[in-house]
């Protein structure tokens, strides 16, 4: 979210009902990409566990079936925490602009924590995928720990962990601000709406910042011809 957003929703949320286009549109590409990430999730399960399951069928090995069964777990927490986290954030409750600012600021938040649970499934996953290869690697035990966890062939490995960590960091914290600002523009639809006058009041500056935003378009247009 940019400041433009944030300023042009400010400028059109004084309206009950129906939800600035913007912001509409807003909610719709974001339930289009949760939409993407279900495909996603529902390939890798088919991929990883599903290649884990018929690989350590067919070597009929104790290495593999405990990558398979690692595999398979992690699926399943994988699984939990995006049910959990996607639950009551598919639509929003009614049509009104208040609905639909309510479900921008639950998703914000289930995206924050999504981080935070990612995060640390990462690293119980990364010390799985470690000791599995420690144990079950080609000179399984022939270095101890500390040597096996800075070789040089980790050195990628937490190159990579690294930058995950400082991306993961920034993005919770545009998350954190974008969080805040939806929350007090929530409260100041809030404080502002006067039901008392019903949808009338709500209507009018939404078609005066389409008026306008229309005349600027025209007056663009006109300019540069």
């Amino acid at each position: 979210m940019n400041d433009v957003e944030l300023e042009s929703w400010r400028a059109q949320w004084q309206s009950v009902a129906p939800p600035p286009r913007d912001l509409k549109d807003r909610v719709e590409r974001e339930t289009r990409m949760m939409r993407r990430f279900v495909i996603g999730e529902l390939v890798v399960t088919l991929v990883f566990g599903g290649g884990s399951v018929t690989w350590a069928v067919l070597a009929g090995r104790t290495d593999a079936v405990v990558l398979a069964i690692g595999v398979w777990v992690f699926i399943a927490v994988a699984w939990t925490i995006s049910i959990l986290l996607r639950r009551e954030a598919w639509s929003p409750a009614t049509l009104s602009t208040a609905a639909f600012l309510d479900l921008s600021i639950l998703r914000c938040r289930r995206r924050r924590a999504a981080i935070a649970a990612q995060a640390i499934l990462y690293v119980v996953i990364l010390a799985f995928d470690l000791a599995w290869i420690y144990l079950f690697g080609q000179e399984p035990g022939s270095r101890d720990v500390k040597s096996f966890l800075t070789s040089g062939n980790l050195v990628w490995l937490w190159m990579v962990t690294t930058v995950l960590g400082i991306a993961a960091i920034r993005h919770r914290h545009k998350l954190s601000r974008e969080l805040e600002t939806l929350t007090h523009l929530r409260a100041d639809l809030e404080g502002d709406t006067d039901h008392s006058k019903g949808e009338e009041r709500w209507e009018s500056p939404i078609k005066n910042a389409t008026g306008f935003r229309r005349r600027k378009r025209r007056g663009g247009s006109s300019a540069g011809n």
